[in-house]
């Protein structure tokens, strides 16, 4: 049986290091206006249509897949991503950056582009 000091010390290092540490993977669909639109409809309406979520991001005749899920902390995460875009062949592997800006939403940015954002939850 666990010492009662023991468990006390490890419910108190997990109240300490909040909810930096229990950041799950984005859930849900996250865009602008036009995006939260299209994912409602089923489908892409416009050349300003900009989808988020944990796998990869969308826009109208591009895509990138993320290597890895994003998750829902707070700050800015790297992820190395495929790419493709309507017109080339083939992909690319780029590094893109997500900043979660808490109630200013995510905010999206490719190497040499402006930020794609603010990017709210669709549901």
């Amino acid at each position: 049986m666990a010492n009662p000091a023991t468990l006390i010390s490890l419910v108190v290092a997990t109240v300490i290091a909040g909810p930096a540490t229990a950041a799950g993977v984005l859930v849900g669909s996250w865009g602008n206006d036009a995006g939260c639109a299209g994912v409602k409809a089923g489908y892409q309406d416009g050349d300003d249509y900009i989808v988020l979520t944990a796998e990869g991001i969308e826009t109208y005749g591009s895509g990138c897949r993320f290597a890895q899920q994003l998750i829902s902390a707070p700050g800015t995460q790297s992820l190395s991503s495929t790419c493709s875009a309507e017109g080339e062949d083939g992909t690319t592997v780029e590094i893109v950056e997500v900043t979660n800006k808490g109630a200013d939403g995510f905010f999206v940015t490719f190497p040499g582009l402006e930020e794609l954002g603010p990017l709210q939850s669709c549901s």
